[in-house]
Parts: C-alpha cells; sequence; structure tokens
C-alpha cells in the first residue's frame, strides 16, 4: 500500500509537471511512451528504496533502540537510516542519467526518431524524459521512506 501510493504520488507531480508546463504535448501517445517509462523508474527506485529501508533500519536495530530509549520518535530514529535509503535507491537512475548519450543511445531517443522527430526534438524529449525519472523517482523514494519511518516493530528483511 505504502509503495504504491508513494509510487502514485511521485509518478503524478512528475508527469504533472512535465504536460502542465508545457515541455511536452500532452497527446496520447506522449503520454503512454512517457508514462511508461517514468512509472517503470518509479518502480525501480520505490523497490530499492524498501528494501534498503528495512534492511538498514534491521542492520542498525540497536541504534534505533537508543535513540528511542533517549525519547526520540520512530521517525527520528530512523531519519538517517532513510537518508541513506533514499541515496541508494537513487545510484542507478543517476548512472543511467551521466552515461545517456556518452556511452548509450538512449531507448526514447531511438524511439522518437522511428516515430518520426527530427534528432533536435527526440533529443529534447529524451532530456524530458531523463528529468521526469528523476523527480518521480527522488519523490517517490523519499515520500515512501517517511511513510516506512513510522515503523511499529522491527522490519525483517526479505529474503
Amino acid at each position: 500500500m505504502m509503495v504504491g501510493a508513494s509510487m502514485f504520488f511521485g509518478i503524478g507531480i512528475a508527469l504533472a509537471i512535465v504536460f502542465v508546463s508545457g515541455a511536452i504535448e500532452p497527446t496520447p501517445r506522449y503520454a503512454l511512451a512517457l508514462g511508461g517509462i517514468v512509472i517503470g523508474g518509479g518502480m525501480t527506485v520505490a523497490g530499492l528504496a524498501g528494501r534498503r529501508f528495512t534492511e538498514i533500519v534491521d542492520d542498525r536495530w540497536t541504534e534505533v533502540e537508543g535513540w528511542l530509549a533517549l525519547g526520540a520518535t520512530m521517525r527520528q530514529a530512523t531519519l538517517g537510516h532513510a537518508r541513506l535509503a533514499v541515496r541508494a535507491a537513487l545510484i542507478p537512475s543517476l548512472d543511467q542519467t551521466k552515461t545517456t548519450g556518452l556511452v548509450t543511445l538512449p531507448g526514447a531517443f531511438v524511439g522518437a526518431i522511428f516515430g518520426g522527430l527530427s534528432p533536435i526534438e527526440a533529443g529534447r524529449f529524451q532530456v524530458v524524459v531523463l528529468a521526469a525519472i528523476m523527480a518521480a523517482g527522488s519523490i517517490t523514494a523519499v515520500v515512501l521512506a517517511i511513510g516506512l519511518g513510522r515503523l511499529r516493530v522491527r522490519p525483517v528483511p526479505q529474503e
């Protein structure tokens, strides 16, 4: 439930900004292409953030208990762990963004050219796609980490 809500929030905001700002025309063709790419990126980031947060909190549970014994709330006790989880979850998206155009030809760029766009328009579309992936991923990871910070018991990592 928390993963779905954080993805809905992060992806919704990123796509709304792209279409409302006029960066991309809000046509079904672009909405489907951009939406699919951003949803895929959001799913990856949400999975990584949730898994990493659970692992970090489990590994450092005595630290969390120490904060709780000093009067901190659960959110305060896991704040540093949430930051580490968000940072780790965004690494694949950051790496993809850094190498796009230098090492790899991105799929959105190639697809836009095959779809009939000029190379300049395809490049503009790719830049918007990368920005939307990063925005959606960042918002999704932060919202998920905040939501998971309301733990009641020690998390059990999934094998």
